[in-house]
């Protein structure tokens, strides 16, 4: 299994993925459902970045531990019995 450092690593560099995908798409969509300059993309940025956030940390921490059993497998296979 992945030790927790890594863990803590990936959580944390997916939270800032996350967040900057979210804030980026949720601009664009604040843009378009509040016509309003500047309010629509802030009130998006800011609702996008927040969910981002929460998503990209959980995934990312799922990647990293989905991505190392996989490489695991493959290295030892002889190790595992069905």
């Amino acid at each position: 299994m992945v030790d927790q450092r890594h863990a803590d690593q990936a959580a944390d560099a997916g939270k800032t993925a996350g967040m900057f995908a979210g804030m980026l798409g949720g601009a664009r969509l604040g843009q378009t459902a509040i016509p309003i300059p500047f309010l629509g993309i802030f009130v998006g940025g800011v609702v996008g970045g927040v969910v981002g956030s929460e998503l990209g940390q959980r995934l990312g921490r799922a990647v990293v531990n989905g991505g190392f059993t996989f490489v695991e497998t493959l290295t030892n296979p002889a190790d595992r019995q069905h």
